[in-house]
């Protein structure tokens, strides 16, 4: 495997709820990609209200041009985040070894809490998908909420403590979500396949 290849997976709330944010969510993860071109990085994006959608598959972050959100509906979280888990795990599975990349992330932003998954998709079924993936296949999970307990509904979901974080939703809020994603990517870059679950929320990332 390419041991300092990233699969960056990000999956963003785009239910009715967003709307306020909604062109700042956008700036910022643009901001993002832009100030870290540098890095070996495929890019994944998916939106999410009542429906899954992918807008972009492994794109190298150099040739990322634009994000989009345009929000409408309720927040099928939970449904949304095993179907984008199961089709990184496909894609992952179905490349040669000397072109998978060694490391993968994977992070949820939302404002809200799940509200439209269909019956079948239970916070149990998703909890055993990331126990999965995190304890076979050390995927690094990540989970940013506003308008929440982060930390309490990440665990629901199968997402550790030190890896799920509040953010507000205010101009300084949305800056901070940038900086401290980009901090976490820098972080990745840097780790070993064998240490991602090292990357954290610490005290720094909480008190911003």
């Amino acid at each position: 495997m390419k041991t300092n290849l990233t699969s960056m997976n990000i999956l963003v709330d785009s239910s009715g709820s967003m709307a306020s944010i909604a062109s700042d969510m956008v700036g910022s993860l643009n901001q993002l990609v832009d100030e870290n071109r540098e890095l070996d990085f495929l890019v994944t994006y998916s939106i999410f209200s009542d429906e899954y959608q992918p807008i972009f598959i492994d794109k190298p972050i150099k040739e990322v041009a634009q994000f989009d959100l345009k929000p409408s509906g309720c927040t099928a979280l939970i449904e949304s985040a095993c179907k984008m888990i199961d089709e990184v795990g496909t894609r992952l599975f179905a490349m040669s070894e000397d072109k998978r990349p060694g490391k993968v992330m994977f992070v949820i932003v939302t404002d809200g809490q799940e509200n439209a998954s269909a019956r079948e998709y239970t916070k149990e079924r998703l909890l055993e998908k990331i126990k999965h993936q995190t304890e076979v296949y050390n995927w690094l999970f990540l989970y940013l909420g506003a308008n929440q307990d982060s930390i309490s509904v990440a665990q629901q979901y199968g997402i550790a403590p030190d890896k799920a974080i509040n953010y507000s939703t205010d101009e300084k809020g949305m800056r901070r979500y940038k900086e401290m994603l980009a901090r976490k990517m820098q972080q990745v870059s840097c780790a070993a396949p064998t240490a991602l679950q090292g990357v954290v929320w610490d005290d720094e990332d909480r008190k911003e």
